[in-house]
């Protein structure tokens, strides 16, 4: 099921049986997983009727699980970081084959950091039973809305199209934005209303729009401005590798651009086909304009050629990509 479903049945009281919270999206597993206790678990009870292990034993779990709730209709059992499925171990028999003979009068949730190991036994019986649910990066659709609710949170209002940029400069994190949101309402102070400009000023750069930046000040031909930009993502612990595959990943998005125009496509159409937010989508076509067809054909064989002498053993990956930089700044004169 999605983390939707299990908002419903939260809401409507009807959890039962075993649940695995998995996925990338770990701000709002815990924020989920918060409800959950908090409609299983009767208010100053909660330690009577609640269970949280890291690890245990298949003897641990099941003890727990037929443990009788007090003056609560469910007891909460809570596995953290199961081996069964990160990869490091399987579940035993007993616990596979008990999980649909949970007792109705346990709920048990299994914790998984990050995606689950899909292929384990102990995935598969939870799957039988409909209760793996999937935290994923929230989608645009979801993102700027859940950005708008976070800012109303903390007493501040944000547009849709501003939030859309936030959500680009710092990427899907929930608990990344979380802490820029809360800088960004502290920097406003008095003022209601969250600006573009605010975000410019002191929200903290994804590798994405700092590559994005990096670009731009490569088609405007600044040298200084564009390698001290890939000297802060070295810096911040960023692979060279990483980089030049963004870095390929724009001049690949150039190119597209270059055919739909070539094919008469209408701008409009040109975003869409993109598959980007509307803003980034209009910054990649001013990036485009500054080349011809060539060149952004020369600049995808530049990346494309660096990568494979890195991988091939003929660069170290830092001087690969500085020799890649100054070969693509060439292009605006060739």
């Amino acid at each position: 099921m999605d983390r939707k479903e299990l908002a419903q049945q939260i809401k409507a009281g009807q959890l039962r049986g075993a649940y695995l919270l998995e996925g990338v999206e770990e701000n709002i597993k815990a924020a989920t997983l918060q409800s959950l206790r908090k409609a299983l678990l009767p208010e100053g009870m909660e330690e009577l009727n609640e269970s949280v292990m890291d690890a245990p034993t298949t003897d641990a779990i099941i003890a727990a699980c037929e443990t009788l709730p007090f003056m609560a209709d469910k007891r909460l059992v809570i596995v953290r970081e199961h081996p069964a499925f990160t990869g490091r171990g399987e579940a035993d028999e007993r616990l596979i084959g008990y999980i649909p003979q949970l007792p109705e009068s346990a709920v048990l949730v299994f914790l998984c950091r990050g995606k689950a190991d899909g292929r384990k036994k102990l995935y598969t019986a939870i799957k039988k039973s409909g209760g793996v649910v999937s935290f994923e990066a929230l989608k645009d659709e979801e993102l700027t809305p859940w950005i708008v609710r976070a800012f109303a949170e903390v007493g501040k209002s944000i547009s849709p199209q501003t939030a859309s940029v936030l959500s680009f400069t710092v990427g899907s994190d929930t608990a990344l934005l979380r802490r820029e949101i809360e800088k960004l309402a502290a920097l406003a102070g008095e003022r209601d209303a969250i600006t573009e400009a605010d975000i410019q000023a002191v929200a903290t750069r994804s590798l994405e729009c700092t590559v994005f930046e990096m670009v731009d000040a490569v088609v405007a031909g600044q040298q200084g401005k564009a390698f001290a930009l890939l000297r802060d993502m070295l810096t911040m612990g960023s692979e060279p590798l990483g980089i030049l595959a963004m870095l390929l990943r724009q001049f690949r998005l150039m190119q597209h651009i270059k055919i739909m125009q070539y094919e008469k496509v209408s701008p409009a159409e040109i975003k869409q086909r993109l598959g980007m937010k509307p803003f980034a989508a209009e910054r990649c076509m001013r990036q485009a304009a500054g080349y011809n067809s060539a060149q952004v054909k020369k600049g995808v064989q530049i990346c494309l050629n660096t990568e494979y002498m890195v991988k091939s053993g003929g660069y170290n990956q830092e001087g690969a990509l500085e020799k890649a930089m100054l070969e693509i700044f060439a292009l605006k004169s060739a």
